[in-house]
């Protein structure tokens, strides 16, 4: 089972699943992750390089970058479908959503674009199509779901990410601005053909570790319940 986590920076996302991958293999799951999203950008070599990366490159082609980049997560996440128990788990920090609204969150803020016909700008409808092909390949294999962390109405949501990631590094402008660019697409950006789990980002860890808990287990024992 392919388990995604989306969410913004600072929702919580690797907090989750450090507490979700223990819970799980105390319930006799076998559980793997999935290599960070940086390990298909072919324009990086260690994660540390992401952030002058996007201080030196247009918008437009980080967006295709790191879109290209899920859609290799996505077919690497199929070709290892097979290699896994009935009872495994994989879980992706950053899942297919948060990858195409950050896409979009840096188009929208990122340097001024290059005058190059070939770097359409992305637009919503057209990932939202694209996410929901892509996702159809791996569903058509094991079962899949999104956990998501969503945060309360801004101005509160932004304020509690913004005060979380103040305390382990200085934000510059830029990336608040990217930040706030990313909550508005995270909470207007919609599709239908993968299960999802809200939950409340605000919530204590605890209680979202059992509340995801809860139907990851519940949909792992239902094809062999069949």
């Amino acid at each position: 089972m392919i388990v995604f986590i989306d969410g913004p920076d600072g929702s919580g996302k690797s907090t989750l699943i450090a507490h979700l991958a223990p819970a799980l293999v105390a319930h006799g799951r076998t559980v793997t992750h999935a290599p960070p999203l940086w390990t298909y950008l072919n324009e990086l070599s260690a994660p540390e390089d992401f952030a002058p990366w996007v201080r030196t490159t247009p918008g437009i082609q980080i967006a295709h970058a790191l879109l290209e980049a899920k859609a290799r997560r996505i077919e690497s996440l199929i070709t290892t479908a097979g290699s896994r128990r009935a009872h495994g788990v994989v879980l992706v920090d950053r899942g297919p959503k948060t990858v195409i609204c950050s896409a979009l969150a840096h188009h929208k803020t990122g340097m001024p674009s290059p005058d190059d016909p070939r770097l359409r700008p992305p637009s919503t409808g057209q990932h939202r199509a694209r996410l929901e092909q892509h996702i159809r390949h791996p569903g058509a294999v094991e079962a899949c779901m999104s956990i998501e962390l969503r945060l309360p109405d801004q101005p509160g949501g932004l304020d509690l990410i913004l005060t979380r990631l103040s305390q382990r590094e200085e934000l510059p402008p830029s990336y608040v601005r990217y930040l706030k660019a990313l909550v508005a697409e995270m909470a207007t950006f919609s599709y239908t053909v993968l299960p999802l789990l809200p939950l409340d980002a605000t919530a204590g860890v605890a209680v979202n570790t059992e509340a995801g808990l809860t139907p990851v287990l519940g949909r792992l024992a239902a094809p062999s319940d069949a």
